[in-house]
C-alpha cells in the first residue's frame, strides 16, 4: 500500500511537471514580447498577397494610363507639339513584389513545419506566384531588365542588392515557374486552401490551371521578336488541350471582396478618387467600331449628353434666339420636322439609331483646337456653344464620348442622366455608387487567350484550330467579357434598371444578335486579307482598360499601321520620336542599387533620361521589342 501511495505520487508530481511545461510553451507563445515580431499564419498570408494584386492602381491610371494611350494614339482630341514627352511616373515597375513577398514568407514558414504537414501549402503558394508572374510580365514591359530571381530574399538569407535579370533571363524564369505551378495544381492532394480565401475561383485549382496558361501566352507573344521558337513551344503546350484555355466561365474579373458592415474599406471599391484624363474617344476608332456594328464601343465608350430630350431644348433654345449649337456630326443623326413657326422638332434618330448614334469620337491632331474646321459646324472644343439656356435655367452638354471611368473606379457618385434645363433625373440610389456595390477588374480572359491564339498560329505554331477560328472564338468572347464587366461594375444604361425613361434612351447590354451581325463584316473576319493586323486590331480594342498591355499590343504589332483601311496611324505624328520605354533617371550617390542599375542600364544600351527624351526612348528599346516595326509600320513576323 505504502509503494502504491508512492508511485501515485510520484505520478502526479510527474504529470505536474509536465503540465507545467506545456503551459509554460503554451504561454510563451500567447505572452510574447510586443516587441518581438511572431511567426505569420500561412492562410493569413495567403489572403494579404491576395489582396496586394493591384494592375490598375490609381496612380496607374492617374499617370502611366495617360502616357501610354498617347504613343498609341487610343485618345482623340488636339494634343501639343509636345506629344511625346512624359511628366510623372507612377503605378508600375514594382507591382509583383507586393505579391512575391507574402509567396516568399509562406514558403520560409511552412519549411519550418514538420515535414508532413509542409506539401499542404503548395497550392497557396502556387497561386500567388501565378499572381505576382502576371504582374512581373506588365512591370518588366515598360522598363526592361529588373531584379528578379534573387528580389525579395534578404530575410531569408539573400541579398539587399539582387542582382538585375534580362528580360531573357525573367521570361525564362518566369515560364518555368509557372510549369511548375501548373504541375502542382495537376498533382498535390491534401490542400489547405479554403475556397473563401479565393476570392475569384474559390479554390478551383483547374481554373487557376487557365489563369497560368494564359500568362504563358503574355510571355509567349512577346518572345515573337526575340526567340519565335520558344514563342511556338509555348502556344504549342498551351494549345494541345481546351482543358488549358479558358470559357466564359473562367473569365478572371477580380474584386477583394467586402463584408457585411463595409469594414473592407476602399478595399472593395477600388480608389475613390476621380480619375483626371480617362481618354476622350478616338473618331478614327470609334468610327471603325460603328462601321462594323461592334457592340463593344458603348460600353467601351460613355453615351455623350444628347439624347433626344437634350436635342429638343437646342431647337426650343434656337426658336427663342439662343446661340446655341448642335454640331454636325450629331445633326447628321437626327431625323426632325420643322412646325408652322419654323420650329424643329425631333422625330427619331437615324439607323442605326440608340445607342449607337449616342457614341462620338474626336478626331485627333497637333493643335487642332485652334483650327476653324474643328470649332464650328462640325465643333468638338468650342463649349460655349454647347450651353443651352431655356425656361430661366442653363446647362451645358458634352457632344462627344469618353472611357468609362466606372470601369476603373468605384465609388463614383450617383449618375445624372442628362436632361433639360431645370430638370433632374439621377439613377435610382438603390443602384447607386456610393455604397454597396465592390468594383470589378478584368484580367485574363478567354477573349485575351484566343486573341493570343490567333496570332500564334499566323506566326507558325503548330495548333488543333485554325487561326480564323481561335479569332472568331476571340472576338465573341471580348464582346460577352465587355458585356459582364459592365454588369458587374453596374455602369449606366447597361440595363433597364441603370437606363432612365427618356423617349428613346436604349439599353447598352450585348446580346448574340449584335455579336453575330458584327461577324459578319470583312474587318471582322481572318479571310487571307491583312489577317495579322486583323488580330492586333482586336487585342488593342479588347485592351481599351489595360493600357499597357494595348501600349504593348501597338508596340509589337506596328498598329495603328499608316494608310491602314481598319484603324491609319495618324500621320501628324513623327513615330521615331515616340518612346517605346518609360524613362528612368540618374540613380542618387545613396541608393544600394546604383552600381547594379548603372550596370544594367549599360548592359542594355540605355541612358539614364528624363521624361522628355522621346527620340533616345524610341530607339533604346526593351529586348523583347528589339526586332518589332517602328510605330505605324504595321506587323511585321
Amino acid at each position: 500500500m505504502k509503494h502504491n501511495i508512492i508511485k501515485i505520487f510520484a505520478a502526479v508530481i510527474l504529470a505536474s511537471v509536465v503540465l507545467s511545461a506545456c503551459n509554460k510553451a503554451e504561454y510563451a507563445k500567447i505572452n510574447t514580447d510586443p516587441g518581438k515580431i511572431g511567426e505569420g499564419n500561412p492562410s493569413y498570408l495567403f489572403t494579404q498577397g491576395y489582396l496586394e494584386f493591384e494592375p490598375s492602381s490609381y496612380l496607374y491610371w492617374y499617370y502611366i494610363s495617360k502616357i501610354v494611350k498617347n504613343f498609341d494614339q487610343v485618345n482623340g482630341g488636339s494634343t501639343s507639339d509636345t506629344y511625346n514627352t512624359m511628366g510623372e511616373l507612377g503605378g508600375i515597375g514594382s507591382q509583383w513584389i507586393a505579391v512575391r513577398k507574402y509567396e516568399n514568407e509562406i514558403k520560409d514558414i511552412v519549411s519550418r513545419y514538420p515535414e508532413e504537414d509542409q506539401p499542404k501549402y503548395q497550392h497557396m503558394v502556387a497561386i500567388l506566384n501565378v499572381l505576382s508572374s502576371y504582374l512581373a510580365v506588365l512591370d518588366t514591359d515598360l522598363y526592361g531588365s529588373m531584379p528578379f530571381t534573387e528580389a525579395a530574399q534578404a530575410r531569408y538569407g539573400g541579398t539587399l542588392t539582387p542582382k538585375y535579370d534580362t528580360q531573357a533571363e525573367i521570361f525564362s524564369a518566369i515560364l518555368a515557374d509557372l510549369d511548375n505551378d501548373i504541375n502542382v495544381f495537376k498533382t498535390a492532394t491534401d490542400q489547405i486552401l479554403p475556397s473563401s480565401q479565393d476570392p475569384v475561383y474559390g479554390g478551383d485549382v483547374k481554373k487557376w490551371i487557365k489563369v497560368a496558361n494564359g500568362v504563358k501566352l503574355k510571355v509567349a507573344v512577346r518572345l515573337l521578336h526575340q526567340d519565335k521558337a520558344t514563342a511556338l513551344k509555348v502556344a504549342q503546350e498551351v494549345g494541345a488541350s481546351d482543358d488549358n484555355i479558358m470559357t466564359q466561365a473562367d473569365n478572371f474579373f477580380f474584386n477583394r471582396g467586402m463584408s457585411s458592415d463595409n469594414s473592407m474599406g476602399d478595399y472593395a471599391f477600388h480608389f475613390g478618387n476621380g480619375v483626371e484624363g480617362m481618354g476622350t474617344a478616338n473618331k478614327t476608332i470609334v468610327d471603325f467600331m460603328k462601321k462594323n456594328m461592334d457592340p463593344r464601343v458603348f460600353i467601351i465608350y460613355a453615351k455623350n449628353g444628347f439624347n433626344s430630350e437634350v436635342v429638343q431644348s437646342f431647337f426650343d433654345a434656337q426658336a427663342n434666339g439662343e446661340k446655341c449649337e448642335i454640331p454636325d456630326y450629331i445633326m447628321d443623326e437626327v431625323n426632325y420636322t420643322t412646325d408652322a413657326d419654323g420650329k424643329k422638332v425631333f422625330e427619331s434618330w437615324k439607323a442605326p439609331g440608340e445607342p449607337w448614334v449616342r457614341i462620338q469620337g474626336v478626331p485627333r491632331g497637333i493643335n487642332i483646337s485652334q483650327k476653324p474646321e474643328y470649332t464650328t459646324g462640325n465643333n468638338y472644343f468650342d463649349s460655349d456653344k454647347w450651353q443651352v439656356k431655356l425656361n430661366g435655367a442653363d446647362k451645358t452638354y458634352t457632344p462627344y464620348s469618353s472611357q468609362n471611368e466606372r470601369l476603373v473606379r468605384g465609388r463614383c457618385g450617383t449618375f445624372t442622366f442628362p436632361t433639360r434645363p431645370g430638370r433632374t433625373l439621377q439613377l435610382s440610389s438603390n443602384v447607386g455608387y456610393n455604397a454597396g456595390i465592390p468594383w470589378y477588374g478584368m484580367g485574363i480572359t478567354s477573349g485575351e487567350m484566343n486573341l493570343y491564339l490567333a496570332e500564334l498560329k499566323l506566326a507558325g505554331a503548330s495548333l488543333p484550330k485554325t487561326a480564323a477560328q481561335y479569332f472568331e472564338a476571340g472576338v465573341t468572347a471580348s464582346a460577352k467579357e465587355y458585356n459582364q464587366y459592365a454588369k458587374l461594375n453596374q455602369i449606366p444604361y447597361i440595363d433597364a434598371t441603370h437606363t432612365s425613361d427618356i423617349e428613346g434612351d436604349a439599353t447598352i447590354e450585348i446580346t448574340d444578335d449584335m455579336i453575330a451581325e458584327m461577324l459578319t463584316h470583312p474587318d471582322y473576319k481572318l479571310n487571307g486579307t491583312d489577317d495579322l493586323e486583323k488580330v492586333y486590331i482586336q487585342q488593342y480594342l479588347h485592351f481599351m482598360y489595360q493600357p499597357t498591355e494595348q501600349f504593348v499590343t501597338a508596340r509589337r504589332g506596328g498598329i495603328p499601321k499608316k494608310g491602314s483601311s481598319y484603324i491609319p496611324w495618324n500621320e501628324s505624328y513623327d513615330p521615331t520620336i515616340i518612346p517605346r520605354r518609360l524613362y528612368q533617371t540618374q540613380p542618387n550617390e545613396t541608393d544600394i542599387m546604383r552600381e547594379a542599375k548603372i550596370a544594367a542600364f549599360q548592359e542594355q544600351g540605355f541612358s539614364f533620361t528624363t521624361g522628355d527624351a522621346g527620340a533616345k526612348l524610341n530607339t533604346e528599346r526593351v529586348w523583347y521589342d528589339k526586332g518589332a516595326p517602328q510605330w505605324g509600320d504595321g506587323p511585321k513576323l
